[in-house]
């Protein structure tokens, strides 16, 4: 990946050699360099570089923190020192959103099944092919999945003849078997 601090330069040549003509694009190149020197000022680069990575390995959607109920997710959000704005969180192995409500001083938690629910359907249709990796049930599945030193990200596995994707979340290092969903045929265009 090309240093962040190329970047920000790139950026302001931009800027130098032709203004953008979209109103706010000028405020917008500010706040994408700013943002770019912010990720680097506080060490979170190598952060910055994984998560990339892992967009281009269509790695499961990016979360903060597991819990195994509501109740620890909400205990668990109130206990940090300064909650996020939005971050999604898994609580079991459900997606939802983490949102900072200033005006109630609280993190409101909200279900999103759908990201996951996109997010498999992706992976059923787009993402990696069976990769032959067989088990006879979960337990099985699992407990190789978490023999393996360094995870990948998705693998497709059969558990007693059905696909599921093995999907490691890396931020939190933590590793799930999802159940893939029957891929979407492709639409007939008339």
């Amino acid at each position: 990946m090309t240093r962040l601090f190329d970047q920000i330069e790139v950026l302001g040549q931009i800027l130098l050699d032709k203004p953008p003509a979209v109103p706010g694009s000028e405020e917008a190149i500010r706040t994408a360099a700013t943002a770019i020197q912010f990720i680097q000022d506080t060490g979170q680069t190598y952060d910055f570089e994984d998560y990339v990575q892992s967009l281009e390995a269509y790695a499961p959607p990016l979360v903060i923190a597991r819990f195994g109920t509501r109740d620890e997710a909400e205990a668990g959000m109130k206990a940090r020192r300064r909650p996020p704005a939005v971050a999604f969180v898994l609580i079991a192995d459900d997606y939802y959103s983490a949102m900072y409500i200033p005006s109630l001083g609280k993190v409101r938690l909200v279900a999103l099944p759908i990201i996951l629910e996109h997010y498999l359907a992706e992976m059923a249709n787009d993402g990696p092919k069976p990769s032959g990796l067989s088990f006879e049930s979960k337990a099985e599945a699992e407990a190789w999945l978490h023999q393996q030193p360094t995870p990948p990200q998705q693998v497709v596995v059969l558990i007693a003849g059905a696909p599921f994707l093995a999907a490691y979340h890396h931020r939190i290092d933590y590793r799930v078997l999802y159940p893939l969903p029957p891929p979407t045929p492709p639409s007939q265009e008339t």
